[in-house]
């Protein structure tokens, strides 16, 4: 019999986290509108999908030599994002928002951002590159020689990218996300197979420091990319790449040491509770990032009081946050009445039916 695995918390922490600040940069992006300029939305943006990119380099790393289920992948990902995309366009013109994105069929098949289903095709397309190359990653004898193909790989992935830049090709595939967040999931997949290197640097008080540092400067260059002429376009490119490596220290770091005294064996009962939740809340991410556009809900009459507090950092961080919470109680609730059909949590959650798992 096959052991099973421990369940990581702190991953599905991360990943509750992560989903939960999706939600709330879109009740500033939708729900309220032409908040954008605001420094908290700057902040989310930038901040929770590496987060779910490293976690999904992580997850996709097999010690064993086995594959990384493309068929299974094609069907948790791709066959919701199709369903639930074009479900969305139907549904748009009767939810009152005003959408920043071409929530049109031309802009889910031409338009990088997918109506905001971009995540799941960027993720497939990344596990699909990374499937390709597994092979001479099996034969490396070093992580030097493993990171150099990662390299490699990317550096083929964002000349193409720079070929086709100005074609529709990008708009298609999503190009410029996908070469964007490669890395990231690249250095999820190198960290889990030397994880325990990678753990004690989580745990070294100087490279904590570091990634604080590295990550406030690259935050700031990504987010006000404007206030420095001579920044160029490729150049964020690798700015993004120091950026999502300090966010993964930085998370690991800080959300680990809180799992681990939430559900160890002499975790204090008092402390279970919001890590129970937000571990919940990771598990069902997936589910949350495919149903939680549909509960979003016009708030425009709370722009002008937001923009007269000058769209401060903790006003809307606490508007966003309730808001949030109720949407994602409600998207909780409706996933939950939707699990006895296994057809429809597949097609609107992600979750597999029984005969896709079998699939080897």
């Amino acid at each position: 019999m096959t052991a099973v695995k421990p369940r990581l918390h702190y991953f599905d922490m991360l990943k509750g986290i992560a989903i939960f600040m999706v939600v709330m940069g879109h009740v500033i992006a939708m729900c309220v509108r032409e908040i954008d300029r605001a420094p908290l939305f700057k902040f989310i943006g930038a901040v929770h999908m590496p987060l779910f990119f490293f976690i999904s380099g992580w997850m996709s790393y097999r010690s064993d030599g086995r594959g990384v289920g493309i068929v299974k992948r094609a069907a948790q990902l791709i066959v919701p994002m199709v369903f639930m995309s074009t479900l969305w366009l139907w549904y748009f013109p009767h939810s009152g928002l005003q959408s920043p994105l071409n929530s049109t069929f031309d802009g889910l098949w031409h338009d990088s951002w997918k109506n905001g289903y971009w995540f799941t095709l960027v993720l497939f397309e990344i596990i699909a590159v990374y499937a390709a190359i597994k092979p001479l990653l099996s034969r490396a004898k070093s992580i030097v020689t493993e990171i150099g193909i990662f390299a490699i790989t990317w550096g083929i992935l964002f000349l193409i990218w720079f070929c086709v830049k100005d074609s529709t090709v990008i708009g298609i595939l999503s190009l410029d996300l996908m070469v964007g967040f490669f890395p990231i999931f690249c250095i999820g997949a190198i960290a889990h197979k030397y994880k325990d290197c990678f753990e004690r640097a989580t745990q070294s008080s100087p490279v904590f420091t570091a990634a604080i540092v590295a990550c406030g400067v690259t935050l700031y260059l990504e987010s006000w990319p404007w206030e420095f002429a001579w920044l160029e376009e490729w150049m964020r490119f690798f700015i993004r790449i120091i950026l999502h490596i300090s966010l993964a220290i930085i998370g690991i770091a800080v959300v680990k040491p809180w799992s681990i005294n939430a559900f160890g064996e002499d975790a204090p009962q008092d402390g279970r509770p919001v890590a129970r939740m937000w571990t919940y809340i990771g598990k069902e991410s997936l589910a949350i990032y495919l149903l939680h556009y549909f509960f979003l809900f016009p708030l425009w009459v709370t722009r002008d009081a937001l923009t007269a507090c000058g769209l401060a950092f903790v006003p809307l961080l606490v508007f966003s946050a309730f808001v949030a919470a109720a949407i994602v109680a409600v998207v909780l609730c409706v996933n939950r009445l939707l699990q006895p059909s296994s057809l429809l949590s597949w097609l609107m959650c992600g979750r597999l039916p029984e005969f896709i798992k079998k699939i080897k």
